[in-house]
Formats: structure tokens, C-alpha cells, sequence
């Protein structure tokens, strides 16, 4: 079989990027602008469709999922499409996967590879430039969803950064109530005063909430938001998962006021006598 490129330099390039061990078993050739393959198996067309696959995200991908993010949903402020675009690289590296939606996303390797294959097998001679333009329908689809579970995600953090910003607002607007709270991970919080004594009713932050109002916060009851209606100081968090949603939400609002110390250094400080 054979595959067209628009210049011998694009050809060679190509060529380059297949690892000698395929070049040698399956006698690829470099003539002019063509590449001529000669697979045997049928793992020789998968093993060449994964590697072209290889070849055109590498290429092409990047630049796709910009136009799709500018041309289809409209976002023209640089740092927005590079927040959005970073967004669908964590997905591809797995490291979005509390996302719902991507639980049902198909993988974009697998579309493309799959696409390829039927290509290589169904056609003696075939173009690159008419791969890369007409044959990838499922797989542009497939980056399509990608971008939109990106931007949804991109929409709920700026929410949220909004969120932040309006409470560390109301901390710098309100003169501390304390000098320190200690707060023990526990079901649920616990809270203790400078003085080591459990704080069981908080007033305060049940008249709190109309002040939150004011400010445009419409928030359920919370340890962040028990704390900013006292307003320590300093905040000291016992607690063996610092890295948890709400710590990292406690960290983002008190900042340096905050510090986190593990559980099991508690037990020893002599701070719970006074339950």
C-alpha cells in the first residue's frame, strides 16, 4: 500500500517518526512523496494505524482543539483558550476523572486508531492530506466533546475562584473575632477555642449569613463558612487529608493564616480536656 504527501519533506518527516523496528519489518519505503508499505498481518495495519495516530495528534491536535475552542465556542481571549485547553490535556492525562462526563467519553486513541485501521485496510493508495481533512469525522467529534466537558469545567472554576475572592473579601473587611481556632477533622468538624474549649453554639455565625447576602453569597452551612463568622487570627487544622476539596478551599481562603498538622499530633497536645 501507499500513502501520498502534499511534499517529499512532509514524507520524510513522517518516515522519521516510525520507529526503525516497523520501518524493517514491514519494509516501509521512502520514494519521493510517497511511503510505501508493505504490512502482512493484521497487526500490521493496527500497529500502523496506532502509529500514525500518534503522528497526526502530535501534529495536528493542539491546533484543532484551539480552533475548536475559538471558532465554535467562541472564546477569543488568549489566556481563556489556554486555561481551556490546558483543561482538555488533564483530561487526556487522566487527571480529571472526578469529571461525571468523562466517565462516558470515548477514548480519542481508540476513535482514531480504530478510523485508520478501516482506512489502511479498505484502500491500496490513499492520501495523507485526504486523511487528515476528510476521513476523521468521529475523531474531530470525539475532540469536540472533550473541549465542551473542558469548558464547563473552565466556567465552574471561575465561579469558584469568584466565590474565593468574595469571601477573602469579607476577611479583610471584619476585624478578627479570636486569636486562633483549632479545627479536628472529624464527622463532624469540631471546633476549639484559644482557650481549648469546644465551641458547641456559634452564634455569630447563624447571624452571619445576612451579611454573606449582602456580599451576593448564597451558601449552605459549612466549616469554611463557620470560620470566616468567627474570624480567627489563625486557623490550625488537624487533619490526614490537607489535600481534601474543603482543606483546599480553607487553604485558598485564609491563606497564610491557615496551617494544617496531622491528626495524630493532637492526641498528644493536651487540647481536648475541656470538651
Amino acid at each position: 500500500m501507499e500513502i501520498d504527501f502534499d511534499t517529499r519533506q512532509e514524507a520524510a518527516e513522517f518516515y522519521r517518526n516510525l520507529p526503525s523496528s516497523f520501518r524493517q519489518v514491514t519494509g516501509v519505503m521512502l520514494i519521493n512523496s510517497r511511503l510505501a508499505v508493505f504490512p502482512e498481518k493484521t497487526t500490521d495495519y493496527k500497529e500502523f494505524a496506532q502509529l500514525i495516530a500518534r503522528y497526526i495528534s502530535e501534529r495536528y491536535e493542539k491546533k484543532w482543539i484551539m480552533t475548536i475552542i475559538k471558532n465554535y465556542y467562541y472564546f477569543t481571549d488568549p489566556e481563556e483558550q489556554v486555561a481551556i485547553l490546558n483543561i482538555v490535556f488533564a483530561i487526556f492525562a487522566g487527571e480529571k476523572n472526578d469529571l461525571p462526563q468523562t466517565e462516558v467519553l470515548e477514548d480519542r486513541r481508540t476513535i482514531i486508531t480504530d478510523a485508520l485501521e478501516g482506512i489502511l485496510q479498505e484502500h491500496h493508495s490513499v492520501s495523507f492530506a485526504s486523511i487528515v481533512r476528510f476521513r476523521l469525522t468521529a475523531y474531530r467529534k470525539a475532540l469536540r466533546r472533550y473541549v465542551e466537558i473542558a469548558i464547563d469545567e473552565y466556567k465552574l472554576e471561575q465561579e469558584y475562584q469568584v466565590f474565593i475572592d468574595k469571601l477573602r473579601r469579607i476577611i479583610r473587611a471584619y476585624k478578627p473575632l479570636c486569636e486562633k481556632i483549632e479545627v479536628y477533622d472529624e464527622q463532624p468538624f469540631k471546633l476549639y477555642d484559644e482557650r481549648h474549649h469546644l465551641i458547641r453554639n456559634i452564634q455569630s455565625v447563624r447571624s452571619f449569613y445576612p451579611i454573606l447576602k449582602q456580599w451576593g453569597i448564597e451558601a449552605e452551612p459549612s466549616i469554611v463558612l463557620s470560620l470566616i463568622a468567627l474570624a480567627p487570627k489563625q486557623v490550625i487544622v488537624y487533619t490526614d487529608r490537607p489535600d481534601y476539596g474543603v482543606m483546599k478551599t480553607l487553604h485558598r481562603v485564609f491563606e497564610d493564616r491557615v496551617c494544617f498538622v496531622p491528626s495524630s499530633l493532637h492526641m498528644t497536645s493536651g487540647h481536648r480536656v475541656s470538651q
